[in-house]
């Protein structure tokens, strides 16, 4: 009975326990050394590899390319493992924004499988004219002059190209794109003389020669033949169009609102001269001491 009651004794029965509960959790008798980390290769990684080679060059891989996309994958994996260890991909600019893009197409995915309400795709294409309405097109006769001097000429000529009945060919100098346009939209006008010879052209009125306007060319006089109005295209017609935008418009707001929210988790601290080009989020930036 004196035995029972030793100190030593209740140390060792102790001891004993702790090592039995531990070898029953540990019974590959690992002396407490964690198992290493998985890397695991799926049937789906394998279909996945040999989908991108086939989309890459147009045929399936054979036995041994596949063995290689295997193998080369595997070394990725585990280099990149290695490299996240030792914090390579902090501070790289490529790897970050590697990684805020899959974040984003993350999002994308779900927004992309959304359908949209048919009574908002009625509100917009109530609201939208610029998704559901033809362009506005003219057809236009022109008179080209070279810039030097092209202003003048030009002024000095529009009086009697007012007063002819046809085109005269003694006015203007030789342009390759040629004199006669038909059924021009802004954007087709633009890409063939500058925006701001297309924007011009598209506000004139049917009839009558216009003053000089100015291309990336030179100088010209334009007179409007035909100015045929945007009509209405069918709802049936624009309705897909009208789902991409409505789907473009969400993604946009739920990007700014996951972005607002991974935002609040952290601090944001600020050296003085950074603060003012942090635009609505000065208030909220501390200054580094």
């Amino acid at each position: 009975m004196r035995l029972l009651k030793e100190p030593l004794l209740h140390f060792v029965a102790i001891g004993g326990l702790l090592f039995a509960v531990h070898a029953s959790l540990d019974p590959s008798g690992g002396g407490g050394v964690a198992a290493p980390p998985a890397i695991h290769l799926t049937a789906a990684d394998a279909e996945w590899l040999k989908q991108m080679w086939t989309r890459q060059w147009r045929r399936p891989p054979t036995d041994e390319e596949l063995k290689s996309l295997v193998a080369d994958h595997l070394k990725e994996e585990v280099l990149s493992r290695e490299a996240r260890a030792l914090e390579l991909d902090i501070g790289d600019i490529v790897v970050r924004r590697r990684l805020a893009q899959k974040m984003t197409f993350l999002l994308d995915d779900t927004i992309r499988t959304a359908e949209p309400p048919e009574a908002e795709l009625r509100a917009l294409y109530e609201t939208r004219p610029d998704l559901v309405r033809t362009p506005a097109r003219v057809s236009f006769l022109q008179v080209f002059f070279r810039r030097e001097q092209g202003g003048d000429r030009a002024r000095t000529s529009l009086a009697a190209l007012s007063n002819a009945a046809a085109l005269p060919v003694d006015h203007g100098d030789r342009l390759l794109l040629g004199d006669t346009f038909a059924d021009q939209d802004e954007q087709a006008l633009a890409n063939l003389f500058g925006a701001a010879f297309a924007r011009a052209v598209m506000t004139l009125q049917v009839g009558n020669w216009s003053d000089p306007i100015e291309s990336t060319y030179g100088v010209h006089l334009v007179k409007v033949t035909e100015a045929p109005p945007s009509r209405a295209i069918p709802f049936s017609e624009v309705r897909e169009r009208l789902a991409e935008e409505w789907r473009r418009e969400r993604q946009e707001t739920a990007n700014a609102q996951l972005y607002e929210g991974l935002l609040r988790k952290y601090r944001l601290v600020a050296d003085p001269a950074v603060r003012p080009l942090l635009g609505p989020l000065e208030n909220h930036a501390e200054v580094r001491p």
